[in-house]
């Protein structure tokens, strides 16, 4: 209780980083237990066959089923990919997890350049029909950046979160 009267505010920034957190587990939760709901659904032979053209090596790979189109889970060259396809086999929106390796040279130039004292986390890589776009999350010891970037390397930062004290 007396913590609570002498640092309200650092109660609050702990409070805000717990939600946020618990915020990303249960997206990414729903995410895998939607995978997992529906494995045995009955995929078009269209999408199969598109998707396999492309991604023939992937493994790990779990299919759902939805009204009007189909959501597929699965490793690739250890990625975490997500993808969209159509009932009739197009591809419409992916997501891959990655590390700063995989990211395209002159992106990763830039943020190397552009914050040298922050490290990558993590990598989101959206790909849709309007095009392809990075959320790149770096952490330093004062706590994480978001960046998003789009093919050309042209950089916003989208939020900021410190770690508590």
């Amino acid at each position: 209780m007396i913590l609570l009267i002498c640092q309200p505010t650092l109660i609050i920034s702990k409070i805000k980083a717990m939600k946020k957190k618990l915020l990303m587990f249960t997206l990414l939760a729903g995410i895998f237990s939607a995978s997992v709901l529906n494995a045995n659904a009955e995929i078009s032979q269209k999408a199969l066959q598109s998707f396999h053209s492309v991604f023939g090596d992937a493994n790990h790979v779990k299919w759902v089923e939805y009204k009007d189109n189909y959501f597929v889970s699965f490793m690739q060259n250890d990625i975490l990919v997500k993808a969209t396809y159509d009932k009739e086999g197009n591809l419409l929106s992916s997501m891959r997890y990655y590390k700063q390796q995989h990211l395209p040279l002159n992106i990763l130039c830039k943020v190397k350049k552009d914050y040298p004292s922050k490290n990558i986390d993590i990598v989101t890589e959206v790909s849709n029909l309007e095009g392809t776009v990075f959320f790149i999350q770096l952490k330093d010891n004062k706590g994480w950046t978001i960046l998003k970037s789009d093919q050309s390397g042209n950089m916003e930062v989208t939020d900021k979160f410190n770690k508590p004290e």
